[in-house]
């Protein structure tokens, strides 16, 4: 009867090594998701797939010493300023390893102001220093333009090594919009109208291929696109041109000219609610990036302004 114990509990001990385990994640999230200057913010750094870290790193880029190290998993920022933008990192150590996240914390008062695209150009655009922790299951877009174009135009474009069309936003004409997933695109024909802004977002899932999209907060028919698709992480992400290659490969004739706002992007799906706290810079859930913590660079020809 021992043997039969000592041989049933290596049994166990070799399937319980060879069972796979649940890849550890963390996730910084804001909280409020839109922070306010000289009001309390925290950071949260979720966990998934580790019943139970033990202790949190918290550091900033460009400083030497950690900012907090202990089992608490929130930074506390009593009365947020200037001096605490910047890039913190998240390391929670558990039993299954460590999971790192990072999050870019960057106010720059975008709220009542636009980049302006005053001219064609084969250079200018606005980088957006910020990317996924992962590869894209789902996505959501949101951003405002308003230009008189009637050419084909670039509004987001989002590159990879592998796909230069990983996720593309492009209008061919003032009576359609195109979502490009990995290379592949459907169309959402839109009413011309008079000239007037537009508040565009697109909404994409990888388990059914779902692709939703609203204008100026209503809904259109879903439509179906690259369904079990994911979309990579490595990613140069412009506004105001159509990537051909990964960072460059720009035609001045599918560039933007005009004005482009609050732009956002999560991980996540959206609702018809949620898309209407993003026109009014009110998002509910927080962002990768968004027009209250838009970490990003102008190259070329693009100003900022009122």
């Amino acid at each position: 009867m021992g043997r039969l114990w000592l041989c049933l509990l290596a049994l166990a001990a070799l399937f319980g090594l060879a069972a796979p385990r649940e890849k550890v994640t963390a996730q910084i999230q804001a909280h409020p998701p839109a922070p306010t200057m000289y009001h309390q913010l925290t950071l949260s750094c979720e966990v998934s797939g580790d019943p139970g870290p033990q202790e949190f790193l918290w550091e900033k880029e460009g400083h030497r010493d950690p900012l907090q190290k202990g089992p608490d998993n929130v930074l506390l920022f009593r009365s947020f300023n200037k001096t605490h933008l910047g890039t913190y990192i998240c390391r929670a150590t558990g039993s299954l390893g460590t999971a790192v996240a990072t999050y870019n914390l960057w106010i720059d008062d975008l709220v009542n102001k636009v980049f302006v695209f005053p001219q064609a150009t084969n250079d200018s655009h606005v980088l957006v220093r910020a990317k996924p922790e992962q590869p894209l299951q789902n996505f959501t877009l949101c951003l405002r333009s308003y230009t008189d174009l009637t050419r084909p135009h670039g509004l987001f474009s989002y590159a990879t090594k592998a796909q230069d069309n990983d996720i593309l936003l492009f209008k061919p004409k003032p009576g359609e919009y195109r979502l490009y997933v990995g290379g592949k695109f459907v169309a959402f024909r839109v009413p011309e109208g008079v000239m007037a802004s537009e508040h565009v977002c697109v909404s994409w899932e990888s388990a059914t291929g779902i692709v939703g999209f609203w204008l100026n907060g209503k809904p259109w028919p879903r439509k179906g696109l690259q369904r079990g698709y994911a979309v990579g992480a490595e990613a140069a992400i412009l506004l105001g041109q159509d990537q051909d290659a990964f960072g460059g490969g720009f035609d001045p004739q599918k560039s933007f000219v005009g004005e482009m706002c609050s732009v956002y992007m999560w991980d996540t799906g959206i609702s018809t609610s949620g898309v209407m706290a993003a026109m009014n810079n009110r998002p509910a859930n927080a962002p990768i990036f968004g027009w209250r913590n838009f970490p990003y660079t102008t190259v070329g020809e693009v100003y900022l302004k009122p």
